[in-house]
Parts: C-alpha cells; structure tokens; sequence
C-alpha cells in the first residue's frame, strides 16, 4: 500500500515537472510616443504639439497540452496620457491607466494524412482577406481546412465584451454608442460578425483566388447603440506572381447595409522584389467609394485611419495611390518610404487633397530590444488640413 502511494506520489511530481516543461512564459516593456502638428502658419511652435504618450506592460503564457494543442494568454496594461497642446490645460486631457486582454484562445491542430485542420476558440485577432474591413481582435471561434489545393475557413465573433479603449468600431450615424476616454474599461458595440473564406492556390497560371463572404449583426448588449445595424460584405481576390520578382494582390470588396445600395472598396499592389538586400518596390491605389456610379460611400466594420490629415478619414470616398519602398542595409535594420497622392471623391467630382509623406525605421538593436520611429506629413491642398506627426516606440522584451 505503501508503495502505491509512493508511486502515485512521484508519478504527481513527474507529471507536473512535465507540465511545467510544457509552460512557457514572458512578457516586455513598452513606450509609445506620438507627437503631432498642423504646418499652418501661427500653429507650428512645439506648445502647440499634441501629445499621446503610453507606457505599457505586457505579459504572455503558452501552455502546451499535447504536441496539437495549446492554449495561449496575452493580457496588458498601459498607462495613457493625451494633451491635445502641450501648451495649454485641457478638460479633454486625461491621463488613465488601461487594462485589455489581447489573446486567451485555444487552438487544435488536427492531421489528415498530408492535410490539415486547424481549429481555434476565444479571443484572439480577426481579419478579413483586405485587412480593412474587420481587424481586430474578438471573442469567438474559427475553424479552417488546409487541402492543399483548397482552402476553407469559417469564423464567428462577438464584439460587446472588448475594451473600446483600445478598439473601435464603425456604428450607424446617430448611434447612442458614446466612449469616455477618461474610463480604464468601456465595453465595445455589440455585435455578432459571421465570416466563411475560401481560397484556389495557384488555381490558374499559378494565379491564387480567394472569396470571402461577411456579415455582422448589431444589438444592444451592455453598452447601448448598436441595434439594427446589420451589414454585409462579400471579396474577391486574386493574387500571384506575373514574373519571377514581380507579383500583385488585387481585392474587391461590395458591402451593403442591407437596406440601402452597395458600396465598393478596391485595392491593387504591384510588389517588385529585386533580391537585394530584402528590397520591395511597391505601387498601389485604392478606391474607396462615395455617391457615384450608383454606389454609396463605403464603410468597413474596424475603423482605420485612410490619410494622416487633421480629419483623418476612413476608407470612404477617396481615391488614394503612390510608390513606398523597403530595404534592409544590415540584418538588424528595416527602413522604409513611402509617398501617396490623395483625391476626395464623394459624389461625381474627384478633387486633390494632398500628398502624403513616410519614412520609417525598425531596429532590432538586441534579440530583446526593439526600437521603431517613424516621419509623416500630408500636404494638403489647403494648408489648414496639412499635418505632421513623429512616432518613437521602444520594446524590450523578457
């Protein structure tokens, strides 16, 4: 009896040590600093600076349960502090330490001979094939097949249990739906996304085809505004290489909100890769729709910022293309340029709006320390409109 205890004991202690073996775990240290300001003139001395500045502590954990199956955590808390102008006391300003949890999913890996399936629940990061429309994180699950020669992924979300600190979502015109940013927490809009994806590698002249199809159902859950606000939205994509260093990813997107007429955002990027130095040379344009051709103003569900302007705007009723370019010198070391011109297009008349400017370097100085800064001015046609901005981002992991 004794014995059996004993190797029930030991067998605990072992199987534990194998646990802790599974567990692997860290975090990092993070600073964000995002200076802003108009270049119109009376408005370009530092007092007049706007200011977002955030210190942030993260941390991670990733338990393995069997060689397809782990679980994954990521939470964080940062310290958040705006001045709208560095040279004035402003009732908006507000300084607020902010907890989120990023990641707590559990992901499944199931082998089918030469085939895969992989299978995640939680929360964790969506996308849709654009990476404008829906680009965040939620509380779901996704489950996806790999045939090789076919894709298919369907996933299903919730939106209300999100902090809109950190995430924003697009609501109708006149919704209710009103973010303090003087709260550590504020639950999101509510809303249920449902989205099935499909892909055809190299389906014709190693050309890759891909569709997706989305729609998101609003109501009101604890926080109030987004009942009856239901849309759609369907993609299609093609994309592949046209020469052996030159390739293109080419995506359309109709959306509706069901009662009203579609909207179209389109995006096309030729990627010229030279084989030296990690260097890629790109054109693009987008065309994001306003009151034309018998389409409405195009509107996503995550809302992203189109043109670094004063207005800042969504992908909506615009036209926007340029060249940007990116090389590393020295392994440790990312620079990057970019340059777009900018057309407003909200009814039948397109009219410039500006130019917009980048450069941005990544220096990975330590396998643990990361450093980014990044440059951008948008020359607006009007000069009231133009605007800087300067960006520092320190990591250091552990």
């Amino acid at each position: 009896m004794k014995n059996k205890k004993l190797l029930l004991i030991i067998s605990g202690i072992f199987t534990s040590l194998i646990s802790l073996h599974a567990l692997d775990f860290g975090g990092s240290l993070g600073t964000y600093t995002k200076l802003g300001s108009p270049i119109a003139a009376g408005n370009d001395e530092f007092k007049n600076f706007s200011l977002k500045q955030e210190e942030i502590l993260t941390l991670w954990l990733r338990q393995n349960i069997d060689p397809t199956t782990f679980i994954a955590f990521e939470a964080d808390a940062r310290f958040r502090s705006t001045r709208r102008e560095l040279g004035k006391s402003d009732s908006a300003d507000n300084d607020v330490i902010i907890p989120d949890l990023k990641v707590l999913r559990l992901t499944k890996r199931i082998d089918l001979k030469q085939n895969t399936m992989l299978f995640n629940a939680g929360r964790f990061f969506f996308s849709d094939l654009t990476g404008t429309v829906l680009s965040q994180p939620a509380d779901g699950l996704s489950i996806s097949l790999d045939l090789r020669r076919f894709y298919a992924k369907a996933y299903a979300n919730y939106t209300g249990l999100l902090n809109a600190q950190n995430v924003t979502i697009l609501n109708k015109a006149g919704s209710e739906y009103n973010l303090d940013s003087k709260k550590s927490w504020q639950c999101a809009a509510s809303y249920a996304n449902f989205g099935a994806q499909f892909e055809l590698p190299y389906f014709i002249a190693n050309q890759t085809i891909s569709a997706e199809f989305l729609a998101s159902i609003g109501f009101d859950g604890i926080e109030k505004g987004s009942a009856d606000y239901n849309r759609i939205w369907g993609t299609l994509g093609l994309n592949g290489f046209l020469h052996k260093n030159l390739c293109y990813v080419l995506t359309t997107t109709f959306g509706s909100q069901l009662d009203s007429d579609l909207s179209n955002l389109t995006k096309l990027s030729f990627m010229l890769l030279p084989g030296y130095k990690s260097m890629v040379i790109s054109l693009s344009g987008l065309y994001a729709s306003g009151d034309q051709n018998g389409l409405k103003p195009f509107r996503g569900f995550t809302s992203q910022t189109a043109v670094n302007s004063i207005d800042e705007p969504e992908y909506t009723s615009l036209v926007k293309g340029g060249l940007s370019l990116s090389i590393k010198p020295v392994k440790q070391l990312l620079l990057a340029a970019s340059g777009n011109a900018v057309f407003d297009y909200p009814d039948s008349e397109i009219k410039y709006k500006g130019t917009e400017a980048g450069l941005n370097a990544n220096l990975q100085l330590f396998s643990d320390f990361n450093i980014n800064a990044s440059i951008s001015q948008f020359f607006a046609k009007e000069e009231k409109a133009s605007k800087g901005t300067f960006t520092l981002t320190a990591t250091l992991a552990f």
